[in-house]
C-alpha cells in the first residue's frame, strides 16, 4: 500500500483536537521559555526541548493508543505532553525530584519510562541517542510474536511501535541494524526521524552523505516518506494514515519529519555558540504558522488567546509547584533494588503455585 504525504488533508479533525494541539504546542513553547527564564535553576540540570519540533511531535502523541509502545528521545517533550503527561511530571524529572514519574530522580530530563494506565507504554533507555532502535525494534518483534500466538486480548487492534530518532542518529551503525532486522521481518514498528539538519554543532553537510528518507531506499521492505514536519496538518494527516494502515497490515515504515532546531542543542550548548542559521530557522517555526491556519479555518481569535493564556499560567504554576516537590531522600537508593527483589519473589511465588 502507497501512502503519499499531503498538507490538502485539512478536515475531519474536530475543533477540540485543533485547540488542544494548539494548546500543547503552546506549552512546549512557554516550557522552553521558562526555562530559559529560570536558567539559575534549570542549568543545573542537562535538558533540550522540542521547540521547533512540536508539530511532528504532537501529530505522533495525539494518535498513540494505550496498548502501543513509545520509544521516546531526549527532544521529544512535545509527544509527552500529546500522550497526556503534565508539565508538572516533566519538569519533576528536569529538576530531579523525588516524585519524578520515570525514575524517581535518576535521570536527565526527556528520558521517560511509564507504565501507565490509559497510556502508551515506554520502556526505560539509558540514553535515546541511537541505541534505542535496536531494543524498540524487539518490542515490535515481541508484538508481532504475541500476535502471531494469539496472546493479543481479543478484540484489541494491533499494537503499534513508535521509535523516535534525531536524523544524526542514523548514521550509527546500531541504527542500521535495527532498519535490517524490522525489514526482513516486517515488525510493526514506525521510525519517526526528526531532522533539523543538526548533529549537536556539527551540520549535515559535514557528518552524511544523505538524510534518513534517501538512506531507507536501501533497505528493501523498510516503506518511507519524507514531509515537513512544521506543517501540524500533514504531519497529522500521514501519521494517522501510517499508524492505521500498520495496525492492519503490520510492516515497518520510517517518517522523515524536517524541522527546524529553534533552541539550544541541550542546555550546556548553547546555540549562540555556533549557529550561524538562527533567522533562517526562525522563519520555519510551527506555531505561528499553525495559528495562523486556525485562524484561517474558522477558529477565533479569542479561542487561540485563551489557549495561549492557559498554556502560560499551567506552565508557570507547574513550574512553581515542582520546584518545591520533595527532592530524592538518601534512604530512596535502595528503594527500587528492593521493589524489584520483592517483585521477583512474588513472581517466583506464582511460578511455584502453578507447578503444583
Amino acid at each position: 500500500m502507497s501512502i503519499t504525504a499531503s498538507s490538502t488533508h485539512r478536515t475531519g479533525l474536530s475543533t477540540d483536537l485543533l485547540l488542544k494541539a494548539y494548546r500543547l504546542m503552546c506549552t512546549a513553547k512557554e516550557m522552553t521559555v521558562l526555562y530559559e527564564e529560570k536558567v539559575q535553576i534549570t542549568a543545573k540540570y542537562v535538558h533540550a526541548t522540542s521547540r521547533g519540533h512540536e508539530a511532528i511531535q504532537l501529530a505522533v502523541g495525539l494518535q498513540l493508543k494505550a496498548q502501543d509502545y513509545l520509544s521516546a528521545y531526549y527532544r521529544d517533550d512535545s509527544i509527552l505532553l500529546g500522550i497526556g503527561l503534565r508539565p508538572y511530571e516533566l519538569m519533576l524529572q528536569l529538576m530531579a525530584k523525588r516524585d519524578d514519574p520515570f525514575s524517581g530522580g535518576r535521570t536527565y530530563y526527556c528520558h521517560p519510562s511509564l507504565k501507565r494506565e490509559g497510556m502508551p507504554k515506554i520502556p526505560h533507555q539509558s540514553s535515546a541517542t541511537g541505541m534505542q532502535a535496536i531494543p524498540t525494534t524487539g518490542v515490535a518483534m515481541g508484538v508481532q510474536y504475541m500476535s502471531k500466538m494469539g496472546l493479543l486480548p481479543e478484540g484489541e487492534e494491533l499494537p503499534i511501535v513508535i521509535c523516535s530518532l534525531g536524523d544524526a542518529s542514523v548514521t550509527e551503525g546500531e541504527v542500521a541494524e535495527a532498519f535490517q532486522m524490522a525489514a526482513l521481518k516486517q515488525f510493526p514498528i514506525i521510525y519517526v526521524v526528526q531532522d533539523n539538519e543538526w548533529d549537536i554543532s556539527a551540520t549535515a553537510a559535514e557528518t552524511r552523505a544523505m538524510n534518513a528518507f534517501e538512506y531507507a531506499k536501501g533497505f528493501k521492505g523498510l516503506e518511507a516518506v519524507s514531509i515537513d514536519g512544521t506543517d501540524f496538518f500533514t504531519c497529522y494527516d500521514t501519521m494517522n494514515r501510517i499508524m492505521s494502515s500498520v495496525r492492519k497490515n503490520p510492516r515497518p515504515w520510517l517518517v522523515h519529519a524536517t524541522v527546524p532546531l529553534l533552541n539550544h542543542h541541550t542546555s550546556g550548548v548553547r546555540k549562540e555558540w555556533y549557529r550561524h542559521d538562527l533567522e533562517q530557522a526562525a522563519l520555519r517555526d510551527p506555531l505561528p504558522r499553525f495559528r495562523a491556519e486556525l485562524l484561517e479555518s474558522g477558529i477565533s481569535e479569542n479561542e487561540l488567546l485563551e489557549m495561549e493564556a492557559l498554556a502560560y499560567t499551567t506552565v508557570r504554576a507547574d513550574f512553581e509547584e515542582a520546584f518545591k516537590a520533595e527532592d530524592p531522600r538518601p534512604e530512596d537508593l535502595l528503594r527500587t533494588i528492593l521493589l524489584l527483589h520483592l517483585y521477583y519473589q512474588k513472581q517466583e511465588r506464582e511460578v511455584r503455585q502453578e507447578e503444583k
